[in-house]
């Protein structure tokens, strides 16, 4: 159940900051930044995804809250990261 948590949390965290560099990243048509950080984001996003989605199916509305948290904090991360050409 605690690895449950450790998984979605660091995947979460990596979905949600990736995806906001890899915006910035199309913005500025650098190619090579965005195919790896679109391949983060796809593997990342599948595997925190489908926990938030068997949490709300199996009733555990912690688990799929942790996700909905984690979800906002990656976005205040990817914002924060530094974005360099």
């Amino acid at each position: 159940m605690i690895a449950q948590y450790v998984l979605l949390i660091i995947t979460n965290l990596i979905f949600q900051a990736s995806r906001t560099y890899n915006t910035r990243a199309i913005a500025r048509e650098d190619i090579f930044k965005v195919l790896w950080t679109s391949t983060i984001v796809k593997v990342s996003w599948i595997i925190s995804t489908s926990i938030g989605i068997k949490s709300i199916f199996d009733g555990d509305m912690f688990l799929a809250g942790t996700y909905i948290v984690t979800g906002v904090v990656g976005d205040y991360i990817g914002m924060k990261l530094e974005y360099k050409n």
